[in-house]
């Protein structure tokens, strides 16, 4: 019983991380930060999968989490700050919601998820304060696409929503089969790819990769 509520310690713990990590993104206005920030994000979701493994004994998960490790904490990052240097971009400084708002933003969003979550009947008290930092994820990754002008950081946004429902599932329903898992991590690092490749080739045609710029070649 006492490793029981162990293990939900450390669950909530990790959970709590992750939520920093996100408001960590949404306070900074460095791509560097914003993208070691996503790599700790995706190293406490790893260690996520690892808890569960270590309490449900499925030897699945212990590759989802390995997985996790290398491909989101560690590949993609990469690809990130090698895109970041060769279009030598440093700061996000356009936005269309400023930094304090942006944080107030994602305080509300989280409050608003809570309370969601919290009318709807769930098992246990860990699976609601999952699914709500769940819930949490997909709308302030929402928010970050939308609100910040820079293709890259539109790019994490869409990772960070796809980070909230990857925690969902490997917290609520202890994983999906390992080979659905596989082809979902094969389609994000190739949409990865596929996305620098175009940041590239935007960057390299119009000389910048700020979305609001290239609104006005419409037409």
């Amino acid at each position: 019983m006492e490793e029981v509520i162990f293990g939900s310690n450390i669950m909530q713990l990790f959970i709590a991380l992750i939520l920093v990590s996100t408001f960590m993104i949404l306070g900074s206005t460095r791509l560097y930060s914003c993208v070691r920030a996503f790599g700790i994000q995706s190293f406490l979701l790893a260690c996520v999968a690892t808890v569960v493994g270590i309490s449900t004994g499925k030897i699945d998960l212990y590759i989802v989490a390995l997985l996790t490790l290398i491909i989101k904490a560690a590949v993609i990052p990469y690809i990130f700050i090698y895109i970041i240097r060769e279009i030598k971009v440093k700061r996000e400084i356009d936005l269309y919601v400023g930094i304090s708002p942006s944080l107030i933003i994602g305080g509300i969003l989280v409050v608003i998820s809570y309370y969601l979550i919290r009318s709807i009947s769930v098992i246990t008290e860990l699976s609601s304060f999952a699914l709500s930092a769940s819930m949490s994820l997909v709308s302030i990754g929402l928010f970050i696409m939308i609100s910040r002008k820079k293709a890259i950081m539109q790019m994490l946004g869409i990772l960070i929503m796809e980070n909230g429902l990857f925690l969902g599932a490997i917290s609520l329903t202890n994983g999906m089969p390992l080979l659905v898992e596989l082809g979902i991590f094969f389609d994000v690092l190739i949409g990865v790819l596929i996305m620098g490749i175009l940041i590239f080739r935007i960057n390299k045609t119009f000389e910048t990769i700020d979305t609001d710029m290239l609104k006005n070649l419409i037409g």
